[in-house]
């Protein structure tokens, strides 16, 4: 009973998940079938053959270890009418296609105890070769190609030829994978759903159609957002427990080096696992932003797609008519600028990563130079190479790190005009209401109601909304300072990466030119190689075409007459032999023997700087006419190939960031608080547990105690207790260096302090910040 009591109901314990595309095949492949009936075994023997692969392991003669080509078995009349079942499962058209195999059943119990019934009512060994065994062979033939074509080519090979136990594994689907699918397919099913909602609105021309599927997509979007939410949570628990299992064990690590007593092997191994522990956890933290940068691009993708479409439906219909639908549309920009927003936030911890793993790469290439300072020069050139590129990726993503904090700038603008055009609104609400006062029948009394020299106060309510709205504006004009900041910082960020690159961009540039000379002559050496193995090899093709044609013609030359000689058909000729080919550039236009009216072949260019000219030899003198007409002459050679010309790259223009300008646009009211709180997921307090975990404690003086105004030799002498606090002092430029620091420790010292400079500042005044960005996830 208890164990029927622990015993979940939605437990996975004995169940398989099969894969939903076992039997997809991916080659078509041409299977024969062979069937013959076997007299011994009284069954039929079904052969298989691959034809396909047989043909391609013939041509290329495979080797050991290739896929199986043929299968055989031996089926009773009783297993093919069960296979014959299973087919029928899958395909219903295959019922009427299995052949009559009565006549090959064995006989009952009954007649193996009645010999004489078995010997006087059944076929005899005589009727056995009189059987027609072919017919019902080739109907099994062509009863199997069938169900090829139907049920396909592996259910029906491992239907008829079952597999080994190990080979059913391939059927079953990991667990894990399998959930992972499912939710996956279950998100772009809500994505799918989304889109098709976009898609409608180009149908509706009227509004309240249209406030429908207005509805709608907020459901469809919630519904996203649910799903979303619950498939990137199930992606993010395995990394959450390695980066809790990694702090546990890091932290009782660090509490046997502090409190054991232990020797100096024992704590070099257990410092060394306390490092690994720390460097799961850093990787686990990783992959956690990771996915949450994911996240928020799916759905503030989803919120572009759905500001857009309502942008565009606002100019199919009138303000009186829009009026309805306009608080949606604010709740969306509210919605969009706060996803938007996360997604950069999110973006802005990979980037700093990013960047931190930079700065500790170059540390320990410098820690790696000051322990092997004996090293050959010929290392430091390579060094130097690898400060040079690690250098010039950090200022590549200290620009994209500023383009981010630009984009979170402007979105939290966006938020801050939202909530600034809501406090206007209300204002504006409360000035127009109209007050209505007691009747009063005294003209004086009126008249001391409003006296001209006093004064009317405002009401509360409308006091505490202008001190909002106050506050509101000076955020606004902080950020504006702040952009600014950050765009004079993104410019001293360019000019050092463009100082960086500007040593190589001279080197390349000296080089071209003083080796321009050089390089151009080697390309013209190497094309005149390329043009001179081209000559002799139609050279060597001319040759042997002659000489192929001097065998077949050898002792046919004729004598020609005057008259043939004279007449149009014929070519220039020439006194010199056969074997004689002019190479020679042309003085003029290469002779062309044109070739007779019944064997015209289209002419084909050929080079002119490289001609080749054939001469014909003379005919020998002899008694008889001429029997056949010369041979036509052999075709001209192929035409070098063309020089291809390097792409041109363009480069794209880069956009600036622009400061919003101060809508004084009026809409309906909007509570961006309540908005805010409602969409707040789960996916944002992830966010902010990483945001949470970067932030640094620093380290607070103690409050001085106010000393009593006689006592001034005490409060003296504590200072002189106390001392003075010593400043690091920084060396100027032009010091001298000493003589343990080589040319690599410099250069490495002066990166680090060029890299700081572009973006110490900046980080510094994030962390101050940090504190004033919690505002808009409250």
């Amino acid at each position: 009973m208890n164990n029927v009591e622990t015993e979940r109901l939605d437990s996975l314990d004995g169940w398989v998940a099969v894969k939903s595309n076992i039997f997809e095949e991916q080659e078509t492949f041409k299977l024969g079938f062979i069937v013959q009936w076997s007299v011994i075994e009284c069954k039929f023997a079904v052969t298989c053959h691959n034809r396909t692969l047989q043909r391609q392991k013939r041509r290329s003669e495979g080797v050991f270890g290739d896929p199986q080509v043929s299968w055989a078995g031996l089926f009773s009349v009783s297993d093919l009418k069960h296979i014959h079942l299973q087919f029928t499962c899958v395909a219903d058209i295959l019922a009427h296609c299995f052949p009559d195999l009565s006549e090959f059943e064995q006989g009952n119990i009954w007649d193996l105890l009645f010999l004489s019934r078995s010997r006087s009512g059944g076929p005899g060994e005589d009727d056995d070769e009189e059987r027609d065994t072919d017919t019902p062979c080739r109907k099994l033939e062509k009863y199997f190609s069938t169900a090829i074509d139907v049920c396909g080519r592996k259910i029906v090979l491992d239907t008829l030829f079952t597999q080994d136990e190990r080979d059913v594994e391939e059927y079953f689907e990991n667990l894990l994978e399998f959930k992972r699918k499912s939710m996956q397919e279950e998100m772009s099913r809500a994505k799918g759903h989304v889109r098709q909602l976009l898609q409608r609105h180009g149908s509706v021309d009227r509004m309240v159609a249209l406030l429908r599927i207005y509805e709608e997509e907020d459901e469809a979007y919630q519904d996203l957002v649910t799903v979303a939410t619950t498939f990137f949570q199930y992606l993010l628990q395995p990394f959450r427990d390695m980066r809790e299992l990694a702090c546990l064990y890091k932290m009782e690590i660090l509490k046997s080096l502090e409190f054991e007593d232990l020797g100096p092997k024992r704590i070099e191994a257990l410092e060394k696992e306390a490092e690994e522990w720390r460097t799961k956890a850093e990787d686990a933290v990783a992959s956690i932003q990771d996915i949450t940068v994911t996240y928020f691009a799916q759905t503030s993708k989803a919120l572009a797609g759905m500001s857009k479409q309502m942008e565009g439906d606002k100019a199919r219909f009138g303000a009186a008519a829009w009026a309805s639908a306009a608080p949606r549309l604010e709740k969306l920009r509210f919605l969009l600028a706060k996803e938007t927003l996360q997604h950069m936030r999110a973006k802005e911890m990979c980037l700093n990563r990013k960047k931190n793993g930079i700065r500790e790469m170059l540390g320990s290439l410098s820690g790696r130079v000051q322990s092997h300072r004996t090293d050959p020069r010929s290392e430091d050139g390579q060094q130097q190479d690898t400060v040079d590129q690690l250098e010039i990726r950090f200022y590549e993503t200290q620009l994209e790190l500023y383009d981010t904090k630009f984009e979170i700038l402007k979105n939290e603008e966006q938020l801050l005009v939202a909530q600034i055009d809501t406090v206007r609104r209300q204002i504006k609400e409360l000035k127009d209401e109209v007050v209505y006062y007691d009747v009063c029948e005294d003209t004086e009394e009126l008249h001391s109601l409003f006296h001209p020299g006093v004064q009317q106060k405002d009401p509360p309510a409308l006091t505490q909304l202008k001190q909002r709205l106050q506050t509101l504006e000076t955020k606004r004009g902080g950020i504006c300072s702040r952009r600014a900041y950050l765009r004079n910082k993104k410019d001293q960020c360019m000019e050092a990466q463009e100082q960086k690159q500007l040593p190589a961009k001279q080197s390349s540039l000296l080089f071209n030119q003083h080796h321009h000379v050089h390089m151009k002559r080697e390309k013209r050496k190497e094309e005149d190689q390329k043009r001179k193995e081209w000559v002799d090899q139609e050279r060597e093709k001319t040759l042997s075409r002659l000489r192929s044609f001097r065998e077949r013609r050898h002792g046919q030359y004729i004598q020609k007459t005057p008259q043939s000689r004279m007449s149009p058909t014929e070519g220039l000729c020439s006194s010199q032999p056969l074997s004689i080919i002019s190479l020679g550039p042309p003085e003029g236009p290469p002779p062309v023997r044109p070739a007779p009216r019944r064997n015209k072949t289209p002419k084909k260019k050929q080079p002119q700087d490289i001609p080749v000219q054939i001469f014909a030899a003379p005919p020998p003198p002899a008694t008889f006419p001429p029997t056949a007409p010369p041979p036509p002459p052999p075709p001209p050679p192929p035409p070098l190939p063309p020089a291809f010309l390097p792409p041109l790259v363009k480069a794209s223009p880069s956009s600036e960031d622009t400061p919003m300008p101060l809508s004084e646009k009026e809409d309906h009211p909007f509570q961006a608080k309540i908005t805010l709180k409602q969409n707040l997921g789960t996916m944002d307090e992830v966010l902010a547990s990483l945001q949470r975990g970067q932030i640094q404690l620093k380290k607070v003086s103690s409050p001085k105690t106010a000393s009593p105004a006689g006592d001034t030799r005490s409060t003296l002498m504590s200072s002189i207790r106390l001392g003075v606090t010593l400043k690091k002092m920084v060396p100027a430029h032009g010091e001298v260096p000493t003589s343990e620091e080589n040319e690599l420790e410099r250069s490495i010292k002066a990166a680090m302090m060029r890299m700081k400079k572009v973006a110490a500042d900046s980080d510094s005044d994030d962390r101050e910040d940090e504190t004033q960005s919690t505002d808009w996830d409250s």
